[in-house]
């Protein structure tokens, strides 16, 4: 059968499901409304049990009708893109070549006839681990071994063959670089399983690791692997893996938004998302005011020597994350430093205490606890109690809070800052988690059977260990050392991984976001010299010297109306600071979307912000509107992250 003619078989059979679908939704939901008229016109005369199983059978159709709309969805996408790929796959010891269709979603006919694969199905790893030759897929424990001897690629748009190209490879160049080489409709993430590439399905399909540590260069596709990796895990385990436990922990609003619709768009429901100061505060009782975290990050990055600043960036250190372990083992000697006096006749000697208290893996209050029981036990004490109170007064601290407040006042004045018993700074929140943990013990999140970690280069090492310790689950970690906008840590994916038990660090250093131009362009102000670019070539980098402010706007304003005038769709004007984006609002005339702290969707084409907002997002054209020219000679990871947003063209304004 041709091409052509599979491709209409399958639409045929799509569009009759169609109409199956909505023909049995019709008839439920008329239903339903008979059943809800029924129970309101003879309330008086039903008993409560008829009632019950009334309000059960409308619940009962009610999801049903949910289940099959959500079914309709995803039939009227394969409507119009049905697949995008074909393997011809030779079984070993027979001669009949058998096709594999490989699409987003799977679709099997009447019969359990399957006529598309999902992309996740075991033999769909045919298509993207194999050249042809020698292939096997594995499934349910067996492997399956044969000869791939044919690739083929497909565009379909509305239910038609645009493109149809075979190849040996993973993905052809050709329409490899067609799929790159497009303009951002939206600002929205966009699904990659078209163009995964073999060693991002490898990542995609590892169901081994239990903490992968995903290090990418800008445009590596790191966080579309580790959702789809999350797309790949809800498929394969959906008896014991649900949306609800999984977990996203995303920098801010508008990043979330940006990515909520991949995994919809993947035929999954959408994952819970929160910010990592959400987090913090989930663990801890205390009604507590904490302070915003982008603002804190705003003031480090415009105002590095603020003590504000110079706080934070302390509290990220691992001198600091030193201090605060000395200071709770120092609680804990505290306990057994001298004799303790239970009453004028019975005293438990320091040497005793010391062997009670030795385990500093129990948190301090429930040591206390487990310890004065034992004791009072051991002593034939009535009151345990006393013993109790007696030892918590030892340690000088009545709860967490009072402890870790008292831990600040032992810092130089400069890093006290203004946390106090009812508000923490937020640089204070993730150590006070620190002392809550290890005094009085918190108790882990075993809902939660995935952590995602975007944009790790944004968290200390001691987010990291807290997390670990309150998620004792699966993780994907996903970020860019050399994308840090806050000063780097040393050494931090050796420190990480030495917190992260049996994981698992890989490296991807090709770019598939920006052009060969942009990235040897951006390449200059990274550490990372082994960054590499798809060979898609574009439009040169331009710098233009402006002379003055008023200079600035007029090119700014030449550029807009050239952008406005051209094949992109999406604009990103990324500035130093914020004092610069609110003088370039008042001054262009051209409408631009500011994006602040609070932003959940971008609304037009034109974005003015900082890097603080525009990291993680990628824009048709990228313009940097205030770049001093003695920037452009040195190493600058905000100069790389802000000029690697950029898909096809790259503007620098400079005085």
């Amino acid at each position: 059968m041709g091409e052509t003619a599979y491709l209409k078989k399958v639409i045929e059979k799509i569009t009759k499901k169609i109409a199956e679908l909505e023909e049995t939704i019709d008839s439920s939901e008329a239903d339903y409304k008979d059943l809800k008229k029924y129970t309101v016109d003879y309330k008086a005369e039903l008993d409560k049990y008829e009632v019950y199983n009334f309000q059960q059978t409308m619940n009962y159709i009610d999801r049903r009708n949910v289940l099959e709309s959500g079914i309709v969805g995803k039939l009227k996408y394969q409507q119009e893109v049905p697949y995008f790929a074909k393997v011809g796959f030779r079984y070993e010891d027979e001669k009949e070549t058998e096709p594999f269709y490989i699409g987003r979603y799977g679709l099997a006919d009447e019969l359990g006839e399957q006529l598309i694969y999902d992309w996740r199905a075991p033999i769909s790893s045919l298509y993207y681990d194999f050249h042809l030759g020698k292939a096997y897929y594995e499934s349910f424990g067996r492997k399956y071994s044969g000869e791939l001897v044919e690739k083929r690629q497909f565009e379909i748009q509305k239910g038609r063959i645009k493109l149809m190209v075979d190849t040996e490879d993973t993905v052809n160049d050709d329409f490899l670089l067609q799929e790159l080489g497009k303009s951002s409709s939206s600002y929205e993430m966009k699904t990659i399983i078209q163009t995964i590439q073999k060693e991002q399905n490898e990542v995609i399909r590892d169901n081994k690791t239990k903490n992968l540590i995903i290090q990418g260069v800008a445009g590596s596709g790191k966080t579309s692997i580790a959702l789809h990796r999350m797309a790949y895990q809800l498929y394969q385990r959906r008896e014991s893996l649900s949306a609800e436990n999984i977990l996203i922990i995303s920098p801010n609003r508008l990043f979330s938004s940006y990515i909520s619709t991949v995994l919809p768009e993947l035929g999954e429901n959408e994952l819970q998302q929160r910010d990592i100061t959400t987090i913090g505060r989930s663990f801890i009782e205390e009604t507590l005011a904490v302070a915003d975290r982008q603002e804190e990050l705003t003031e480090i990055l415009e105002n590095p020597q603020s003590d504000k600043s110079q706080r934070y960036l302390y509290k990220r250190s691992p001198e600091f994350l030193k201090k605060l372990e000395t200071y709770v083992e120092k609680m804990r000697q505290q306990l057994f430093a001298e004799d303790l006096n239970i009453s004028k006749k019975i005293v438990l000697p320091k040497a005793k205490l010391a062997e009670c208290f030795s385990d500093a893996q129990v948190p301090l209050f429930q040591l206390i606890t487990r310890m004065s029981s034992e004791l009072a036990a051991e002593l034939k004490l009535p009151h345990k109690k006393i013993i109790a109170d007696k030892l918590k007064v030892g340690i000088g601290a009545k709860d967490s809070l009072a402890a870790y407040l008292a831990f600040l006042k032992t810092l130089p004045e400069i890093y006290r800052g203004a946390s106090q018993r009812n508000f923490l700074e937020n640089s204070d929140l993730f150590p006070y988690v620190y002392f809550k943990l290890k005094i009085e013990g918190i108790k882990p999140n075993r809902n939660i059977q995935h952590l995602v970690i975007d944009e790790m280069q944004d968290y200390s090492l001691l987010h990291f260990y807290i997390l670990q310790q309150l998620f004792p689950s699966e993780k994907t970690i996903c970020g860019d050392v050399h994308q840090a906008i806050i000063a780097g840590q040393d050494n931090f994916l050796d420190q990480l991984q030495r917190i992260l038990p049996k994981n698992r660090l890989v490296k991807f250093n090709q770019s598939y976001r920006s052009s060969c131009e942009i990235v040897e362009f951006a390449k200059q102000f990274s550490q990372n010299q082994t960054l590499t670019a798809v060979k898609r070539h574009g439009e040169p980098v331009t710098v233009h010297l402006v002379k003055n402010e008023l200079d600035q706007i007029t090119q700014l304003t030449k550029q807009l109306e050239a952008f406005q005038a051209g094949p992109h769709k999406t604009c990103g004007i990324i500035c130093q600071n914020l004092q610069e984006v609110e003088r370039l609002k008042a001054a262009l005339q051209v409408p631009v979307f500011i994006i602040g702290k609070n932003t959940e969707q971008i609304q037009q084409d034109i974005v003015l912000t900082t890097i603080q907002y525009a990291k993680g997002l990628e824009f048709d054209t990228v313009i940097l509107p205030d770049i001093a020219s003695d920037q452009l000679q040195k190493k600058s990871n905000r100069l790389y992250t802000s000029c690697t947003r950029a898909l096809h063209q790259l503007i620098l304004l400079t005085k």
